[in-house]
């Protein structure tokens, strides 16, 4: 692949490189992140990050930490080489090197069940009902591809 970015699905943290079929065009990193409207945020001095402004919403079943970026990103994310000042190119670092920035948290419910012993103020709870279900984030290293 002459031009490629490296693009992270956050739902199956899946890392890959995919090509760009035009680095100049926000049209074409808009197809591979699936959003019309982009924002971009700065890897380091010599890369930036893809995302789409509209995926940290409502009913959200994934997003990714950025190492150093104040808030969860949603949706797919495109890593590319350049700044801004010059035309975007194919990343210049490895795989390996971005992955250790990111990390792809699910929200996960844990059934919690009654134990033998429980009593409630109306009498006993029958053992291994469901009594409740718990919230916890599961935090995964990208998948490189």
């Amino acid at each position: 692949m002459e031009n490629f970015v490296y693009l992270l699905e956050p739902e199956s943290a899946i890392f890959r490189a995919a090509e760009l079929p035009d680095r100049n065009s926000i049209a074409s990193i808009s197809g591979l992140i699936g959003s019309d409207l982009i924002q971009v945020i700065r890897f380091d001095d010599m890369h930036s990050l893809f995302v789409g402004e509209e995926a940290l919403r409502v009913g959200l079943t994934a997003f990714t930490i950025f190492d150093g970026y104040p808030i969860p990103l949603a949706g797919q994310i495109a890593l590319l080489g350049g700044d801004g000042s010059k035309p975007y190119r194919s990343p210049s670092i490895t795989m390996t090197e971005a992955a250790r920035r990111f990390e792809c948290c699910r929200p996960v419910l844990d059934p919690v069940f009654a134990p033998m012993d429980r009593v409630a103020n109306k009498g006993l709870i029958v053992a291994g009902a469901l009594e409740s279900l718990q919230v916890r984030i599961d935090r995964r290293s990208p998948v490189l591809l």
